[in-house]
């Protein structure tokens, strides 16, 4: 999933959930996509530009498959002693929703690094997934606009 959907399903997840994701948006911002930066090593790797290169399972490294739940649940338990409740919750929800997202619509390798066996559900066909993608991020961003508007206005 492209960044902007991912941002775009959570942040409205949470205002489904919470009520109040205006006044998170930075936090669901930077936790929606944080997860994603494990892509900048495989881009420098491969030398592939981001325009030509779907990423797919190859890209991700242990963090971003069951290893990086794992440890993300460890991290956000530590970190509710510490912080306000509501901020460690938006920050759990945007880390998990990220992994789901990418699990239930694309090819993971869940077990990476023990076992590189890709899983795919196959909810929608790789041929399908950039229109699917595209519509999806216009719809939710057209949704998260006009709840963003609301507060605004």
């Amino acid at each position: 999933m492209n960044i902007l959907l991912h941002f775009f399903l959570n942040y409205l997840v949470i205002e489904l959930v919470f009520g109040n994701a205006w006044a998170y948006a930075p936090i669901i911002f930077v936790f929606s996509i944080l997860i994603d930066l494990d892509h900048i090593p495989y881009t420098l790797k491969t030398g592939r530009s981001l325009a030509k290169k779907r990423f797919g399972s190859e890209s991700r490294t242990r963090f971003h498959e069951m290893y990086g739940l794992a440890l993300v649940s460890i991290i956000i338990s530590v970190s509710s002693l510490f912080l306000e409740t509501a901020l460690v919750q938006v920050i759990a929800l945007s880390l998990i929703l990220h992994l789901a997202a990418d699990f239930f619509l694309g090819k993971t390798r869940p077990l990476y690094p023990i076992s590189k066996k890709e899983v795919f559900l196959g909810f929608c066909e790789q041929k399908y997934r950039i229109p699917l993608e595209t519509v999806l991020t216009l719809i939710l961003g057209g949704l998260v606009w006009l709840n963003m508007a609301s507060f605004v206005l």
